[in-house]
């Protein structure tokens, strides 16, 4: 079989698992988890972050938060079929031990095993399925590189309308692959359509540098300049070139294939309205919320790998801590996760869990040991790791929040603390405390801790 004929074999039963799953009983299979923020005002805000199967989950927002026709951006980075592990990598920081060397982890698997048919198969029934979410004003942009992207412009095509296309824009970097039987690979594609032809659009402006970089000085035409010349503004071109997330940049996480920020900041403000509700459902390690959250709009995110869940966590928290002190009241968001998952896929239960201990003297909690499981010694450095452990085991604490009032079931951030905060005061009147955090290796844990013992 030909990889057309593949293609389109793959597309109808993409779009056969779509139906079925549309016609299945109604089923709720994800539960809250952890909320950040005011709750009141989360409860009107929809910003959340889910742990399990992106389809599942658009599934349950589509039938339990009635959320069908109700996005207005999708903004999807999925596996690009390139057949490549993918790792990410971090180091430990410690003010006793200091800053351990480079350590690194298995982050995703690329479709490492599997054929094209499967995953334009993956692809085709999610696609299928963003189109029920967004508004008659919303966009979706698809980010592919060489691999696929000829094969999914087609079935995009198909499913969005040839008509409802809008651009594909070109997104080239320095840094790529490079090879001596083909020109350098330095650029990725986002495929970029409308629900209908009612899509929002803000036409954005760069600078066009003069030819000679002099001025033109034409009769009604509005020039600038600065360090390297004369310029005009224009309409915003479809090749953008734009710095990847080098190791120096300050938005680093470490997480792999990481998109900067600038990227992710031009379709949000041309797509999308502060206020407006937007999503990616291959989250990564939250790059997208972040922009939409600094941009002022309702986000969503979706990944099934713990650490990818916990790296966007901790950095909306982070993120949602540095707004509130800022700006005072804050949404915030929620976290969910898969209650039950299919075989090879961990559920919230599944996840490998630490074990932290904490001293409480009087109205003060401190933080004292952290055991994590045994599934971080899964890396390029163990040795280095276990260092960590014995000498500073709280260093491998990515972030830690406190409920002050927890109902045993929902825990409710009341106090969000950065990896270096390793003690919190209890405010008068406190029951029922409760810790949760995460890991930087994507180990989520949680303790409940009685006020009327002098340890837990």
């Amino acid at each position: 079989m030909s990889d057309f004929e593949d293609m389109i074999k793959a597309f109808q039963q993409g779009k056969a698992e779509y139906q079925r799953r549309k016609e299945a009983p109604l089923q709720d299979p994800f539960e809250m988890q952890e909320i950040y923020g005011d709750e009141q005002l989360q409860s009107q805000n929809d910003s959340r972050i889910a742990l399990g199967n992106n389809l599942d989950y658009m599934e349950h927002i589509c039938r339990h938060h009635k959320l069908e026709n109700a996005l207005q951006l999708i903004y999807v980075d999925p596996p690009f079929f390139s057949r490549s592990k993918y790792q990410a990598s971090l180091t430990l920081q410690s003010p006793a031990l200091g800053k351990s060397s480079l350590i690194k982890i298995d982050a995703y698997d690329d479709f490492r095993a599997s054929e094209l048919h499967s995953y334009l198969q993956m692809l085709t029934v999610r696609l299928y399925r963003m189109r029920d979410l967004l508004s008659e004003t919303g966009c979706i942009a698809v980010h592919l590189d060489w691999h696929v992207a000829h094969y999914v412009k087609v079935i995009m095509d198909e499913i969005f309308g040839r008509e409802h296309f809008i651009n594909e824009i070109i997104w080239t970097y320095k840094s790529g692959g490079t090879g001596r039987k083909y020109f350098a690979r330095k650029h990725d594609t986002l495929l970029l359509y409308g629900k209908t032809n009612h899509y929002k659009f803000h036409t954005l402006k760069e600078k066009s540098y003069n030819r000679g970089l002099k001025p033109y000085r034409f009769q009604g035409v509005e020039e600038f300049q600065d360090e390297k010349g004369w310029y005009t503004m224009v309409n915003m071109k479809d090749v953008w070139n734009i710095d990847i997330v080098g190791r120096t940049s300050s938005e680093r996480t470490g997480y792999a294939t990481q998109k900067p920020e600038k990227l992710l900041e031009r379709i949000v403000a041309a797509c999308s309205d502060e206020g407006d509700l937007c999503a990616d459902f291959f989250a990564g390690s939250g790059s997208f919320g972040a922009v939409c959250a600094r941009m002022g709009r309702r986000w969503i995110l979706c990944d099934e790998s713990p650490l990818a869940t916990a790296a966007a966590v901790t950095r909306l928290a982070d993120l949602q801590k540095e707004m509130q002190e800022a700006d005072g009241d804050e949404p915030g968001f929620d976290v969910e996760a898969a209650k039950d998952a299919p075989e090879g896929m961990l559920s919230a239960k599944d996840i490998p869990a630490g074990e932290l201990a904490v001293n409480v003297t009087g109205n003060h909690l401190e933080l004292m040991r952290y055991e994590p499981p045994e599934t971080v010694l899964r890396c390029s450095a163990p040795e280095e790791v276990k260092r960590f452990i014995k000498g500073d085991s709280l260093s491998l604490i990515g972030m830690w929040s406190v409920d002050f009032a927890w109902d045993g079931q929902v825990h409710r951030a009341g106090k969000i603390l950065c990896s270096g905060e390793r003690s919190v005061e209890i405010p008068e009147g406190a029951e029922n405390i409760h810790i949760a955090g995460y890991d930087v290796f994507g180990s989520r844990f949680a303790v409940s801790v009685e006020q009327s013992k002098n340890s837990c």
